[in-house]
This record gives structure tokens, C-alpha cells and sequence, in this order.
């Protein structure tokens, strides 16, 4: 799963855990290893472009063999990490296993504006965010705009770039109706037994007001007018090829 933070990966998760047969973690750092000892193998032999076999057999080896011991600690024939990380690691990723599959988790800017701001109220240093800071000093709204809007078009492009592989997901519909939308999920992964057309799923728990935040999240609750207008433009942009409106 390739997602951002404060996109609501936590209610996908439970979803997949009660699929039988399924190792689902989250940031385990294995997607960054790949990408890491790919970059390794290219600086030893003094290569660009597409990784060379033996470096893929190489990562493969070491990848395999941590997620075999994954799975067999959970008991389960598949696996599915959470990735909180650039498209440009699942790009390596991909090379390195050609079969795998991603689930592209979105959410709309208001949604992730109005959780990231509860999350650091005191300020947006030692987060996610901060990387995207310097061109908006003392204003946190269009820095956390700043993040969704570069996170979301990367995510966007990588979609578009592996049409086959790739499975749009949105936050909002998952919310609005999770066995439904996990059922689509569990189809289209082959997750599936074929008997169950709408799949038990576990209660959402996560923090109250979650939910509806969710299905509101076309409302924005957050003063607009800190945007600058050539970001807000291309928020617009993004947001409109997500079926959002901003």
C-alpha cells in the first residue's frame, strides 16, 4: 500500500487484517532497503539506468528472505506492507519484483489538512511536513498544502505510469461504506474465496469524529485564504484528477 500520512492507512490495515492468509505491516523500512542496495549495486558497477540482473537476483534474495520470515511469523502465504515513502522507492521496487501490486491510498486535502493540524498542534517541526516549510515560514496551512499537493501528483504519476499493477483507493469511500469497498479491493487483488460478496470487516475505531470528518471532507474547515493562489491552483489541479473537490 503507497500512501502519505493522515490518509486514514490505519482503517485500510484493518480491512486487510482479517483477510486469512495475509501478513499486513506497516513501515517496516523493506521497501527503502530494496531501494538502498539497488543504489548500492549501481555505484559498484558503475551503472545508470535499469539495475543489472545480478543486481536484482542480489535484492530479490535479501527481500525474499525477509518476507518469508514475516509471513511465516504470521502464518501467511501473502504479505502487504504499508509505504509511507516516495513513488521513486516503489520504482525499485517494482523492478525487483515485477508481479507486485500496489494499492494507491488517497485522501482529500481537508481531510489530511484537519488531521495533520490536530496532530501538531504546537507546530510542524520533527514531522512530515517540515521538509516542506521553507517556502511558507509561520504558515503551517500552506505547508501541510504544500505536502499533500507534491505527495499526492507523485503518487498520481506513478499510478499513471503502472496502469496494470495499481489499484486506486480513496479514504472517503472506504469510510463511507468499508465492506463494499474492501470487497472491490479483495477482487481485484484476488483476496477473495469467491463466497463472500461483502466481507466481514472489523468496527472502525480509530479517533472519534474520524468518520464523519471523512464524508465532510469536501467542506473544507481550514482558512483557505492562507493558500497562495499558485498552489492553491495546482491543489485544484490534483484534487481534480482524484474526483475531489477543493
Amino acid at each position: 500500500m503507497l500512501t502519505y500520512v493522515h490518509t486514514g492507512a490505519e482503517l485500510l490495515s484493518q480491512l486487510l487484517s482479517v483477510t486469512p492468509g495475509l501478513a499486513c505491516t506497516s513501515a517496516t523500512g523493506l521497501l527503502p532497503v530494496c531501494h538502498e542496495a539497488i543504489s548500492a549495486w549501481q555505484q559498484a558497477e558503475g551503472r545508470t539506468g535499469r539495475p543489472s540482473a545480478l543486481a536484482i537476483k542480489s535484492v530479490r534474495a535479501l527481500a525474499t528472505a525477509m518476507i518469508t520470515y514475516i509471513q511465516a511469523g504470521h502464518g501467511a502465504r501473502r504479505w502487504c506492507e504499508i509505504a509511507y515513502s516516495g513513488p521513486e522507492v516503489a520504482e525499485t521496487f517494482l523492478q525487483v519484483f515485477p508481479g507486485a501490486r500496489f494499492l494507491c491510498l488517497y485522501r482529500s486535502m481537508p481531510g489530511v489538512l484537519g488531521e495533520a493540524v490536530a496532530a501538531c498542534p504546537w507546530g510542524l517541526g520533527d514531522s512530515p511536513f517540515w521538509a516542506y516549510s521553507s517556502g511558507h515560514p509561520g504558515n503551517n496551512i500552506a505547508t501541510i498544502a504544500t505536502y499533500w499537493t507534491v505527495r499526492t501528483e507523485a503518487l498520481l504519476d506513478f499510478e499513471g505510469n503502472h496502469p496494470g499493477p495499481c489499484l486506486r483507493v480513496r479514504y472517503e469511500d472506504i469510510a463511507d461504506d468499508p465492506g463494499q469497498r474492501f470487497a472491490d479491493i479483495a477482487d481485484a487483488l484476488g483476496l477473495s474465496d469467491g463466497k463472500l460478496s461483502r466481507p466481514r470487516v472489523p468496527a472502525w475505531n480509530g479517533q472519534s469524529g474520524s468518520h464523519q470528518a471523512a464524508l465532510e471532507a469536501g467542506k473544507p474547515r481550514f482558512p483557505i485564504d492562507r493558500i497562495p493562489v499558485a498552489l492553491g491552483s495546482r491543489a485544484s489541479e490534483v484534487s481534480a484528477r482524484l474526483g475531489y473537490e477543493f
